[in-house]
């Protein structure tokens, strides 16, 4: 628990999920985009994020 809190209060990771939720917010009301394509982008938005995370962090 303590190493997803860490991982949370990562500076870094919550800049990364804040431009991905912004992202797929963009997709979803100002295009009219499909509920599939707007989730899928949130889930490798947030992938990716942790992804950067760990490598930056030498994990």
């Amino acid at each position: 628990m303590r190493k997803l809190r860490r991982l949370i209060a990562d500076e870094g990771l919550t800049i990364a999920i804040l431009a991905t939720v912004a992202t797929a917010s963009v997709m979803a009301f100002g295009f009219g985009a499909e509920s599939e394509i707007v989730a899928s982008m949130l889930i490798i938005g947030v992938v990716t994020a942790v992804a950067e995370t760990r490598l930056r962090s030498g994990k």
